[in-house]
């Protein structure tokens, strides 16, 4: 799991090869075992693979371009009524879990942050998907075979971050 965790980087340039249903059915259940405050589970994740709706989500911002071209987005959305105070503590544990599931598969990742209090990226995704306005989107994941090597991985353990029982 730690060398997952450490080779896991986001990919932006994506093969057009499809994502099985069998890697991407093992993708949601790691989503669905996240952790979530008081059980409430309120994440809703739409799977696109319509090549015009994942260029339509590559309009919410100018960040998220490579959508339109990887073979699969993942669009994470909470239920702010089924959790008002911790939907999104809860959708962002599941996005980590499918960023390192797709990792584990031999699959890329980019996550693309959409909730940013609102917004115009979230009206994109939200009119694009037709998302009732209960749920909210936290974050669109491009999904996919990556297009480019896997970079090498420096060091990224800081010492003088960690405090020990106290600042």
């Amino acid at each position: 799991m730690l060398e997952v965790i450490r080779n896991r980087f986001s990919c932006r340039s994506f093969e057009p090869a499809s994502v099985s249903d069998d890697a991407l059915r093992q993708i949601l259940e790691a989503a669905f075992c996240a952790p979530s405050a008081n059980n409430a589970r309120p994440w809703e994740i739409i799977v696109v693979r319509d090549a015009a709706t994942r260029e339509r989500l590559s309009q919410a911002h100018q960040w998220a371009g490579m959508c339109a071209d990887a073979p699969v987005v993942l669009a994470m959305c909470g239920d702010a009524e089924k959790s008002p105070d911790w939907w999104i503590d809860d959708v962002a544990a599941a996005t980590q879990n499918v960023l390192l599931a797709a990792e584990s598969l031999g699959l890329g990742t980019c996550w693309v942050g959409i909730h940013a209090g609102g917004g115009r990226p979230e009206t994109v995704a939200r009119e694009a998907l037709g998302i009732p306005e209960h749920v909210r989107v936290l974050a669109l994941i491009a999904l996919g075979s990556c297009g480019v090597p896997r970079p090498p991985r420096p060091e990224r353990y800081e010492e003088a971050a960690v405090h020990w029982d106290r600042w």
